[in-house]
């Protein structure tokens, strides 16, 4: 890791430890104001981002355009484009107010689905390692700290990001209700330990693969995505269970945790087959309230074809590879 960090230029390793420093000054001023506050203070930063950050809103709206194409008005898709990175912001400050959450406040917060928690907490009942997969969707990082206060303890990937001391910090905020949080750079074998021991494991499933981690062509909003591989392999080498869960808000300003539906699949099916219903369940929950879903993100990266197609213009061509184009 030290080597690594070497590499930097100068200009680099300068601007990572002023990223440490403001993340370290907001995880100290953060929790020191309500957590409303912080969430309507977040989206109006959002909104401002949104109005000025005019690379993520060109992203974001190639992406609806991809995804609706017709079916929306321009001035839908600029609705659901700024509300969504509204979301985002939100769920990132909040993030900083983890070390102030405590399992008595909860219920203020969050309201889990009662039957699908019964069912989950069935399946642990009976010794089932459970794969939690999920999305960049609502407040996604509130439902996994909730998790561990209900007894649910998760072992969570974290992207790898090129500033190792900012990784440290969120990997922390994200501990706070007793995750174990693993890097994306050594995620593979962890993980596959993790549910061998019946533990559980948490997935966000709609981020883009890289060659170096193994991935899969899989169709996304109609159009091929280079998705990872996780979920299929994990399941069959190890016969945990795959439970679909995702975060709705509810009108009083709470979220509402929604468990299912249970991806059901038999040991000799194909990997491939159960990773495209993992990834449907992510294009359905997106395509019910698309608002609340990451559309900054660069999701059509890659492409198969050198023909741009229906592709946004942000996404490159990339050559087959042995195993991974449409294995």
């Amino acid at each position: 890791m030290k080597g690594q960090r070497k590499q930097f230029s100068a200009g680099k390793r300068v601007r990572f430890r002023l990223e440490v420093l403001a993340a370290r000054f907001v995880a100290w001023l953060v929790p020191r104001f309500p957590r409303r506050s912080v969430q309507r203070f977040a989206r109006g930063l959002g909104w401002l981002a949104y109005h000025f950050l005019r690379r993520e809103r060109r992203i974001a709206l190639a992406n609806l355009d991809l995804a609706f194409g017709d079916s929306k008005t321009r001035a839908e898709k600029e609705r659901i484009a700024c509300a969504s990175v509204q979301n985002v912001a939100a769920t990132i400050l909040c993030l900083f107010w983890a070390p102030r959450l405590a399992a008595a406040m909860i219920d203020r917060l969050v309201e889990p689905e009662p039957e699908g928690l019964r069912r989950v907490r069935e399946l642990k009942e009976q010794g089932k390692p459970i794969i939690f997969v999920t999305l960049h969707y609502g407040d996604w990082e509130l439902a996994g700290l909730t998790q561990g206060f209900l007894g649910i303890p998760l072992t969570i990937v974290q992207e790898a990001m090129r500033n190792e001391a900012l990784e440290e910090i969120f990997g922390r905020l994200r501990a706070c209700s007793g995750h174990r949080i693993v890097s994306s750079r050594f995620a593979g074998v962890t993980l596959l330990k993790t549910l061998k021991r019946g533990g559980n494991i948490a997935l966000l499933n709609d981020l883009n693969a890289t060659s170096k981690r193994g991935g899969v062509w899989l169709e996304f909003f109609g159009v091929p995505v280079f998705n990872n591989a996780a979920v299929g392999a994990l399941a069959l080498h190890s016969g945990a269970a795959i439970v679909c869960s995702v975060t709705r808000p509810l009108p009083d300003g709470r979220v509402r945790i929604v468990y299912g539906p249970v991806i059901e699949y038999a040991p000799t099916d194909d990997a491939k087959a159960i990773d495209q219903k993992a990834l449907r369940f992510c294009e359905d929950v997106i395509r019910q309230s698309p608002d609340l879903w990451l559309w900054s993100y660069k999701r059509w990266k890659f492409r198969l074809s050198e023909d741009r197609g229906k592709y946004p213009g942000y996404s490159r061509y990339r050559a087959p590879v042995a195993g991974l184009t449409n294995s």
